[in-house]
């Protein structure tokens, strides 16, 4: 497998979990203790997505720098 299928199947699981996190937030009976794990989760899930993507800015920054693309 190669490192962007790889690394967009990441994001893609990423993006799932984050999704069930949501819906599992959204639950009428949810309680205190589990919301404030999932909601932990859903923060940590963001950061790393945020992370991700800004590797994806900083890849497409490079590529058109080295093809020569205006920005």
């Amino acid at each position: 497998m190669t490192k962007a299928k790889s690394l967009s199947q990441n994001y893609k699981t990423l993006q799932t979990e984050l999704d069930t996190v949501m819906i599992e937030l959204q639950r009428e009976d949810l309680d205190v203790d589990t919301a404030l794990k999932h909601y932990q989760r859903g923060l940590e899930l963001i950061n790393q997505i945020e992370q991700y993507l800004k590797s994806a800015e900083n890849k497409v920054v490079e590529l058109k720098a080295k093809f020569n693309v205006p920005a």
